[in-house]
């Protein structure tokens, strides 16, 4: 048994490859299950050729990672040029909604942060406070027997 892994063994899952072929179609439109599976078939050869396209032009530019202008160079060299611009809209889509969450998010841990200070400060405020009044307790019953005990 080989640990080589083919290109049969890859399938993208069938709930978003069902998803993406559904939002492409019109609503009157239905699919068959052996042409949906033609379409992960040729799905997974195109993102394994692009990989590998991407791979080649990363090598070229001298670097091992595969970069975004990589894989826009490999549409070119592969011949789907004119994908490229409504690729590159989406990558800068992608990057904005990406920059919000993480704006976004920063703020949730700021604001985490400062209630976490508030709680402290109270618990710290409460602490002096049951302490002063332990003080008090203390000084004001000199007499053991009527000092509360403390097990």
């Amino acid at each position: 048994m080989s640990d080589t892994t083919t290109i049969e063994d890859l399938d993208f899952p069938k709930a978003v490859l069902t998803r993406v072929i559904k939002s492409s179609l019109p609503e009157n439109i239905s699919i068959q299950k052996e042409a949906r599976h033609g379409v992960a078939k040729a799905s997974t050869v195109f993102v394994s050729y692009l990989a590998a396209t991407a791979n080649d032009c990363a090598r070229e530019s001298g670097h091992k990672t595969i970069m975004t202008q990589d894989v826009l160079k490999a549409l070119e060299a592969i011949g789907l040029a004119d994908f490229i611009d409504r690729l590159k809209a989406d990558l800068d889509a992608f990057a904005v909604k990406t920059k919000e969450k993480k704006k976004v998010k920063s703020t949730d841990e700021d604001e985490d942060v400062e209630e976490i200070e508030e709680e402290e400060e109270d618990t710290s405020a409460m602490d002096v406070a049951e302490t002063s009044a332990m003080e008090v307790d203390d000084t004001e019953s000199s007499d053991a027997a009527k000092r509360p005990r403390t097990e």
